[in-house]
């Protein structure tokens, strides 16, 4: 409809359905898909807060006071950030948006379940950097938040396998520095991967403990993470403008944390 409005972030997020290259996934306020490679879409509700910054203070001023600069160049606000479907069921579609929702399709997106609620101790409206469907089980997936942009440092990292009815902490040992992108290995569900405001890190164990894993990489912010699923290589994208690959990570897949 061109007389309704999409908000979209800087980082609008986009991926292609694990299960048919054809069928594409956009994220603005809503969740568009094709299933056409992009030549026609439908759209989901609006899957965000829709806080409207206008409303909100800046520095002790009432946001509808009169202020300089107020929109200089800044993306909309309530937006998505993060999709993720199901490796393993069609249609489980994961969204996280930076006013803090994390939700939830098993219908290839018509239908909506807002399950942040059932996450434990996270600030509400908390930046949602991460979402992960698990390559081994349909209920499984992984979500991160970052709460820098309110002074909060805290690492949030969570896991659900049920559908997002429960979560569990996995940040366990981790330092406390925000969190921008967690990965399940596709071959071995213990072997996580997780990237923050300081470096790279992996768990053996399913995040019950997490290693700092930087041979050769110097302290960077860590903002992106992928197993290519043909060379089998680890690829680590940074905020300092590099991208890192580990050849073939095979020997890295066939530990265990004994």
């Amino acid at each position: 409809d061109p007389n309704v409005a999409t908000r979209w972030n800087w980082n609008t997020p986009f991926i292609l359905s694990p299960h048919n290259p054809t069928t594409v996934y956009l994220g603005g306020d809503r969740l568009f898909r094709s299933y056409n490679r992009g030549e026609t879409w439908m759209a989901s509700p609006d899957l965000t807060n829709n806080i409207s910054r206008n409303d909100r203070p800046i520095m002790g001023v009432e946001g509808k006071a009169p202020m300089a600069s107020k929109h200089d160049g800044a993306a909309s606000y309530s937006n998505i950030i993060t999709i993720g479907e199901s490796y393993v069921l069609p249609g489980v579609i994961w969204v996280g948006t930076n006013d803090g929702n994390v939700q939830l399709s098993r219908d290839g997106g018509v239908t909506w379940k807002n399950v942040v609620d059932k996450v434990p101790g996270v600030p509400k409206e908390t930046h949602v950097s991460r979402v992960e469907a698990s390559h081994f089980d349909a209920g499984t997936a992984y979500v991160t938040f970052d709460g820098h942009r309110t002074d909060d440092h805290k690492a949030y990292v969570f896991v659900t396998n049920d559908f997002g009815e429960t979560w569990t902490s996995i940040s366990a040992n981790l330092p406390a520095a925000n969190v921008n992108v967690i990965r399940e290995d596709p071959k071995n569900r213990d072997l996580l991967y997780l990237g923050n405001e300081y470096g790279f890190y992996i768990s053996l164990n399913g995040g019950k403990e997490w290693k700092r894993f930087m041979n050769g990489l110097p302290t960077v912010r860590v903002d992106d993470i992928l197993v290519h699923p043909r060379d089998n290589d680890l690829i680590v994208g940074t905020h300092g403008r590099s991208i890192w690959i580990i050849d073939v990570i095979t020997a890295l897949q066939q530990l265990t944390s004994e």
